[in-house]
């Protein structure tokens, strides 16, 4: 049993593998501008009826013929692949003039499916890619995402305000159009200690805005139902619906998650209470996928990264302890510690009197009472990339 699931799990990765070479050719020679796709490409009509004329053999020659997708190489690794431009309707495969000549457009969208097969068992990938947005705009399993540097503690479009009282430090470079302060906390600026920390405005633009598409769920393929007792299993994406979770306690484990997504749809679940979301202590994060506004409150530990597609709270019923990602395309509210962070808003960014220690990204102000540290820890770490297509704006 354990020769025959640990060949099944083999299996299914090569077939992951397989469907993002896939996508990535797709990509390579969209950015190449290449003009010649009959090749190579399959319709996305034989797509949808599992007929191929062309699949492209991993490791041995490429087949070809009117194929059922049951009966073509299920010995072999292979990858299917359709690309349409979103933007015009063409398949790049018969062009304009039916022969296989087409030139991608800058600015155009399209939409790249790509079937990745070893012995039987087949991944899809669906994404789309912008041609000239270095990367694209999808979302998905995998690939379309990039590294993320930032010099400072703080990088803000907004005012940046630490501290109402005296309790507020900070060690690290602060970015900002605005350094405000008031009676209670004018000393902090005054103080040598820490002047030659404010930098002024950032001096690179922000993309702090998430693609629309991160927060779509046929952006992800292959999710299955999340288990009722929430300890889920590894090489494995879930879609779990919250609509009858809103403010009940969970414990979530996703130890074994490392890599792999959660798409949330918590549409009627504004408030959750958690005793416990735990991420893989080592390795890739999981990453949660959060549809609406949410309020959580509980322990975060292990490598964790969380996508909001808007607002976000978090209640001081626990620390956030590990590597943690929050990423939000509303207000982010943060009212517990986190000892190693990445905080991103499109908005604005509130600290209530805890400690933080990492780095932040926001559009908007940045408004602290507590004690914050600069770490780059979280965006070194392998993994903790960011959506490719983040933007400035809408």
């Amino acid at each position: 049993m354990e020769k025959t699931a640990a060949a099944s799990d083999y299996r299914e990765q090569q077939a992951w593998n397989a469907a993002e070479a896939g996508y990535k050719r797709a990509v390579a020679q969209l950015e190449a501008g290449n003009a010649i796709w009959k090749d190579w490409l399959i319709d996305d009509n034989d797509l949808k009826d599992g007929t191929f004329s062309v699949v492209n053999g991993l490791g041995g020659e490429p087949q070809s013929g009117n194929e059922k997708l049951a009966g073509v190489l299920e010995n072999g690794i292979w990858y299917a692949v359709a690309i349409s431009s979103a933007t015009s309707g063409v398949e790049l495969k018969h062009g304009e003039s039916g022969n296989g000549n087409y030139t991608p457009v800058q600015g155009e969208t399209y939409s790249i499916t790509s079937i990745g097969s070893c012995n039987g068992i087949h991944k899809v990938i669906r994404k789309t890619y912008t041609l000239g947005d270095n990367g694209g705009t999808g979302g998905g399993d995998s690939g379309g995402e990039e590294t993320l540097k930032l010099p400072g503690l703080v990088q803000a479009g907004g005012d940046v305000k630490v501290s109402d009282n005296q309790n507020g430090l900070f060690g690290g470079d602060l970015y900002g159009s605005k350094f405000h302060s008031d009676n209670n906390n004018s000393w902090i600026f005054n103080n040598s200690e820490y002047t030659a920390y404010m930098k002024g405005p950032y001096d690179r633009t922000l993309k702090t805005y998430i693609p629309d598409s991160i927060f779509l769920k046929n952006s992800y393929s292959n999710l299955v139902d999340i288990p009722a007792d929430l300890v889920l299993g590894s090489g494995k994406n879930y879609f779990w619906d919250m609509s009858k979770l809103n403010e009940n306690w969970f414990y979530l484990d996703a130890e074994k998650s490392s890599g792999q997504v959660i798409f949330i749809d918590n549409k009627t679940a504004a408030k959750i209470k958690t005793k416990g979301i735990i991420g893989p202590s080592t390795g890739k994060p999981v990453t949660l996928i959060f549809t609406d506004n949410i309020t959580i409150g509980g322990n975060i530990t292990g490598n964790v990264r969380m996508f909001f597609a808007n607002n976000f709270t978090l209640e001081n019923l626990g620390p956030a302890v590990g590597l943690i990602m929050i990423m939000a395309n509303g207000q982010v509210t943060i009212d517990a510690p986190i000892t190693d962070g990445f905080l991103s808003s499109y908005k604005n960014i509130t600290i209530g009197n805890r400690l933080f220690k990492g780095q932040i990204q926001v559009k908007g102000d940045f408004t602290t009472k507590g004690t914050i540290h600069y770490s780059n820890a979280v965006l070194n770490e392998p993994g903790f990339t960011v959506p490719k297509g983040m933007r400035e704006n809408k």
